[in-house]
C-alpha cells in the first residue's frame, strides 16, 4: 500500500508541477528562463555543426533524402511512441504544422525510435502530428546525433544545425516561441 500511496503521490506532484508551470509560462522571464534551462541540459550536436546525413523512407512510402532538403528549413523531431512529454506536445505540433503547411521552405520531419507497427497503431489511435515520420533506430539517432531525450526538436538550415532543445511543446507559449523561432530562421520571413 505504501508503495501505490508513493507512486500516487509522485504522479499528482508532478502533474500538480507541470500544471503550475505552464501557467507561470506566461510570464516572458519564466518562459526563456525555462528555455535556457531546457538548453543546459540538452545533449547533442553543438549548434552551428553541420548536420549528419541521412536517407529514409517514410510512414507512406515516400523517400527522405537529405540532400533533397537542403534548400529548405528542416524542423525534425526525435520521439518514440510511449514518450509523455511526446504525448503533452502532440496537439501543439498539430497546431504548428497546420499554421505553417503552405510555407514551402518548410519541411516537417520526425524520427521515431519505435517499430512502424507501434508507430502506425499509435497514429491510427491518436492521429499523427503533421510531421513525415520516419522509423530509426535508437542507437542511430544516439550516435549521429548524441540525443537521450525524447522529445527533443532540432532546426537546420542549409545543412547546419541552428536550435537544439529537449522540451516538450506542451503549453502555447512554448509553442509561441518554437514557432518564432522557426520563422527567424526560415527564408519567407
Amino acid at each position: 500500500m505504501k508503495k501505490i500511496t508513493l507512486v500516487l503521490f509522485a504522479l499528482l506532484g508532478s502533474y500538480t508541477f507541470s500544471m503550475s508551470q505552464s501557467n507561470t509560462l506566461s510570464n516572458p522571464e519564466v518562459l526563456e528562463s525555462t528555455v535556457e534551462n531546457a538548453r543546459k541540459v540538452t545533449l547533442g550536436l553543438p549548434i552551428g555543426s553541420k548536420f549528419p546525413e541521412f536517407d529514409y523512407v517514410d510512414l507512406a512510402g515516400n523517400r527522405i533524402e537529405y540532400s533533397e532538403l537542403r534548400d529548405k528549413l528542416i524542423v525534425l523531431n526525435t520521439w518514440f511512441v510511449g514518450c509523455t512529454g511526446c504525448k503533452q506536445e502532440e496537439e501543439n505540433l498539430k497546431k504548428l504544422t497546420e499554421e505553417l503547411k503552405d510555407r514551402e521552405d518548410i519541411v516537417f520531419l520526425s524520427f521515431a525510435m519505435s517499430s512502424p507497427q507501434k508507430i502506425e497503431r499509435y497514429f491510427s489511435k491518436r492521429g499523427d502530428f503533421g510531421y513525415k515520420t520516419a522509423s530509426v533506430d535508437r542507437k542511430w539517432v544516439n550516435e549521429n546525433f548524441n540525443i537521450e531525450l525524447s522529445p527533443t526538436h532540432y532546426i537546420i538550415k542549409e545543412g547546419i544545425l541552428v536550435e537544439l532543445i529537449s522540451i516538450p511543446i506542451y503549453s502555447p507559449q512554448l509553442l509561441d516561441w518554437y514557432k518564432n523561432r522557426i520563422l527567424e530562421f526560415s527564408s519567407e520571413s
